[in-house]
């Protein structure tokens, strides 16, 4: 495995991706529970089309293999290629201004694995401001070592999805720093809640939620753009007044939805979103026994 994100980061980013597009065909072609549950979820969401199918299959080829191109290349390699929005310009430079503690929220949209390595070089570097990126523990050591290496620097500190992971993000946040999740992610037993996504109750996690009650943090979401020679980074405030409720759980699944609508073709549609946790009870479930 070593040995392949060697060779893959000795590629240019144009190879990368027509690999990725090779290999996304190829595994729509002949991996038949990769179609199917693509075809699935498109239908969800009322997007699908053989030919958008296919297109997002060549999207999520080139996701995953730029993703090993930037673990394996240098941060400042990976900012050379990447650019942010001029209007998410004067957003992001108005929260940093704030001091105030922020909680980013980046769905599997593009390369987003940048986003952070952008906003450190831009905002934090030269600063004692901390950004905990929040990411689930590889169970192959090797790679436990190459992505922790690769995510980290000075003003970032990945941040693992179990109880330290989430000290870490408290503390972090208590100094006013920052805070980077994955939104769209499958959360464990106790650890979300069930809400609409596209039409189909989805297991949703709720530490962004309880993260911005306690902190009275931003929730700022981004998305990043693939584009001809790199990415480009997209944001926007969650202008939304949380209740406490469940019904939180549903308005962070809309603001999801709506990220997803801007950029669908390179959403990772392949991700398994419906799945029921380990030890949660499956929603219909639950209701006749509530009944």
């Amino acid at each position: 495995m070593k040995f392949f994100i060697r060779l893959i980061a000795c590629l240019s980013l144009e190879s990368v991706r027509s690999l990725g597009t090779v290999l996304g065909g190829l595994l729509y072609r002949f991996n038949r529970p990769f179609r199917g549950h693509l075809k699935e979820n498109l239908g969800y969401a009322g997007l699908y089309s053989e030919d958008f199918a296919k297109r997002v299959a060549k999207h999520i080829g080139i996701q995953a293999l730029e993703a090993v191109w930037v673990l394996g290349r240098s941060h400042e390699e990976v900012i050379a290629q990447t650019r942010i929005d001029e209007s998410s310009y004067k957003v992001f430079d108005e929260v940093f201004a704030s001091g105030r503690p922020v909680v980013f929220l980046t769905p599997h949209i593009g390369c987003y694995e940048v986003a952070p390595m952008r906003v450190e070089k831009e905002w934090l570097a030269g600063t004692d401001r901390k950004l905990a990126i929040l990411y689930r523990m590889p169970k192959k050591k090797y790679l436990r070592e190459i992505v922790s290496k690769g995510r980290a620097s000075s003003n970032i500190v990945p941040a693992p999805a179990d109880l330290g992971g989430v000290r870490q993000i408290i503390k972090i946040l208590r100094a006013g720093g920052l805070v980077g999740i994955l939104p769209d992610q499958l959360p464990k037993n106790g650890e979300g809640v069930w809400a609409s996504f596209f039409g189909k109750p989805a297991y949703t996690m709720t530490l962004p939620l309880r993260l911005m009650k306690q902190f009275n943090a931003p929730a700022i979401m981004v998305r990043v753009e693939r584009e001809r020679g790199g990415w480009c980074i997209f944001c926007k405030v969650w202008d939304y007044e949380l209740t406490g409720q469940d019904c939180d759980a549903e308005a962070f699944n809309r603001l999801i939805e709506e990220t997803i609508l801007e950029c669908p073709e390179q959403y990772l549609w392949s991700y398994h979103r419906y799945k029921v946790p380990r030890g949660v009870q499956p929603l219909q479930q639950s209701t006749e026994n509530a009944q």
